[in-house]
């Protein structure tokens, strides 16, 4: 079987079995949130500590890969507003969150997995590099201009409280946690203790399958059948236009290592996150299309990624 597919097909087959055991009522809301809270606070942080400890991060600042990730994803943002805006004719909020999906993508349940399953702990410098402002710039960005678009004229919206709000959050963050503390670990230059790394290393084991069942868990919450024409557009900057941009810029702008060029442009695949469906039912800012864009990109990124991975792997 082709590498590319003999990786995504299991992922996606776990997927399946969450979704199978939320559709059927054999595990509960709760119990998916159970697990979900346990991925997020142990598996997914211990994941990131074990291999960020053991890997080495470059001298320079990596500008590159930075300019060339988060410019394609603020630049998708906006087109995606505009269109929304001005040709679709959606209300600011609306236009907001269609646009936000396009750029906003799965990186923790699905990124994180995918990457590493495919490209090795060596990936984890450039995944933990683009994953450590992803957070604080899209969640903060996206609160600031809901609360923009729904205040009255001349009215404060306190700024400097989200902005103080939003990093609280990304510091608190257990995947943040977890990443900067493998990094600070990693630059000590000193082994982990023989049954502390045995504990992190079995932990570690359970976040990538855990992730991925409690990804399809969540999948059931949310519908296809509304918005999908308006969705298709948020679907097509995310899976097709994002990666795209980024491939062009850390390939031939930036020229960046061949290992550096796949995990951004990889991550850049990845299908739009369920945060924009839940930013979108709190702001109440196109929530059938935003939810019907996280299951379309979830689907379709079955062939997109395979399609990736074929190009980065063979």
């Amino acid at each position: 079987m082709d590498i590319a597919l003999s990786l995504v097909l299991p992922i996606f087959g776990v997927i399946g079995l969450g979704y199978f055991a939320s559709r059927s009522g054999l595990m509960s809301t709760a119990a998916v949130d159970g697990l979900d809270i346990y991925v997020f606070t142990f598996g997914l942080p211990a994941l990131l500590f074990r291999n960020l400890s053991h890997t080495e991060l470059p001298d320079a600042l990596p500008w590159g890969l930075w300019i060339s990730y988060y410019g394609s994803m603020l630049g998708i943002w906006a087109l995606g507003s505009l269109i929304s805006r001005y040709v679709l004719k959606r209300e600011p909020a609306d236009a907001v969150m269609l646009g936000f999906g396009g750029g906003q993508g799965n990186v923790v349940m699905l990124g994180i997995p995918i990457i590493l399953t495919g490209f090795g702990p060596e990936a984890s410098a450039p995944l933990f590099l683009l994953l450590t402002f992803h957070g604080l710039i899209l969640i903060t960005s996206a609160t600031l201009l809901l609360e923009f678009s729904r205040a009255p004229t001349g009215a404060d919206i306190g700024v400097g409280r989200i902005l103080l709000a939003g990093l609280k959050s990304s510091l608190s963050n257990p995947i943040i946690i977890g990443l900067g503390a493998g990094l600070i670990y990693g630059q000590l230059g000193v082994p982990l203790p023989g049954i502390v790394d045995k504990v992190f290393e079995m932990v570690s084991q359970t976040a990538i399958p855990c992730a991925l069942f409690v990804l399809g868990g969540t999948l059931t919450r949310y519908h296809i059948a509304r918005s999908v024409g308006t969705a298709s557009m948020t679907v097509a900057f995310k899976l097709i236009v994002h990666p795209a941009l980024v491939f062009v810029l850390t390939y031939y702008v930036f020229a960046l290592e061949p290992l550096w060029v796949a995990v951004a442009t990889v991550l850049a695949g990845m299908p739009t996150g369920v945060y924009s469906s839940i930013l979108a039912n709190r702001y109440q800012a196109a929530p059938g299309a935003s939810s019907s864009a996280v299951v379309m990109a979830t689907g379709l990124s079955l062939v997109t990624l395979t399609i990736l991975l074929k190009i980065f792997l063979t």
